[in-house]
């Protein structure tokens, strides 16, 4: 109900007044807040530092593998090679094509033999005469590049390998 003329209510309640709001929690005390905050800080970095520490170790000690041995050979004792290898490097040094004692020569003359026969089978096989090119350029690519060990070859040390090859490697090749 209002009087006349004025807008103002006639209730016996006053008009409601706004609450000031409260400045921090009710028990909560800024010294609280601070030790809480930090409790929480130090219990994250703890948590990342674990996890660093299980990303990080190194799990190659705790393989259940075998421990990996390297075995060198003595550069005193020269490895006798068994099978075809052997009588590759036999027929090698019938011809006059040494490996100076050394293991890395005498891959490479492996290798060598290796690709002669790859380039002689199918499905697309090679001239021998193209496959002796071949042999004598890398071999001779090796001494101009500065090994030391490498030897020099000649045409006919190039041949000699590349039939040497097939007589060991691959006889089924054809000559």
């Amino acid at each position: 109900m209002t009087t006349e003329g004025s807008n103002v209510p006639t209730g016996s309640r006053p008009p409601p007044r706004p609450r000031p709001r409260p400045t921090r929690l009710p028990g909560a005390r800024p010294i609280g807040l601070i030790v809480g905050s930090a409790a929480i800080a130090v219990l994250a970095l703890a948590g990342l530092s674990a996890v660093a520490d299980y990303a990080l170790r190194d799990r190659t000690a705790s393989s259940p593998s075998p421990p990996t041995v390297t075995v060198t050979g003595s550069p005193n004792a020269r490895a006798q090679a068994e099978g075809a290898d052997g009588q590759f490097l036999s027929a090698l040094a019938s011809y006059g094509i040494a490996d100076n004692g050394t293991e890395a020569i005498r891959q490479r003359y492996m290798e060598f033999g290796h690709h002669t026969c790859f380039m002689l089978m199918p499905p697309r096989p090679q001239p021998l005469d193209s496959t002796v090119d071949n042999i004598l350029a890398a071999e001779n690519q090796d001494v101009a590049a500065g090994d030391p060990w490498a030897p020099k070859f000649t045409r006919d040390d190039a041949e000699h390998l590349a039939r040497a090859a097939i007589i060991a490697y691959c006889p089924s090749v054809e000559k």
